[in-house]
């Protein structure tokens, strides 16, 4: 929505100020009077509509990050606690299983 007002918003500062801009021009003023009487109403609605906007999608990007940054803490998370159960858990239960299996009485 702002997106669209910002345009409709530049249009009407174009539609208003380049034949103003054009007639200054004819007159005879200095272009960099010209250009400032043209620029001075689009930067304004830049600032007004386009700046606000600004703000927006960074707090999105910085929460998209922000997001992005916990889930990977957690798939960390989860690999670690893996790695640790393969390389270190299993081996251990598994030698335990195996003296206990190879010091009790055989069965028949």
């Amino acid at each position: 929505m702002s997106l669209l007002r910002f345009v409709l918003y530049a249009i009407l500062a174009l539609a208003v100020v380049l034949p103003a801009a054009a007639l200054l021009a004819i007159v005879g003023l200095p272009l960099v009077l010209v250009l400032l009487v043209a620029g001075l109403p689009v930067v304004g609605v830049m600032v007004l509509v386009g700046l606000p906007a600004l703000v927006v999608v960074l707090v999105g990007l910085a929460l998209l990050a922000l997001i992005s940054l916990l889930l990977g803490t957690l798939v960390a998370l989860g690999v670690g606690v893996l790695k640790l159960l393969i390389f270190v858990a299993l081996p251990l239960l598994l030698g335990l299983w195996l003296v206990d299996r190879l010091s009790s009485p055989r069965r028949a």
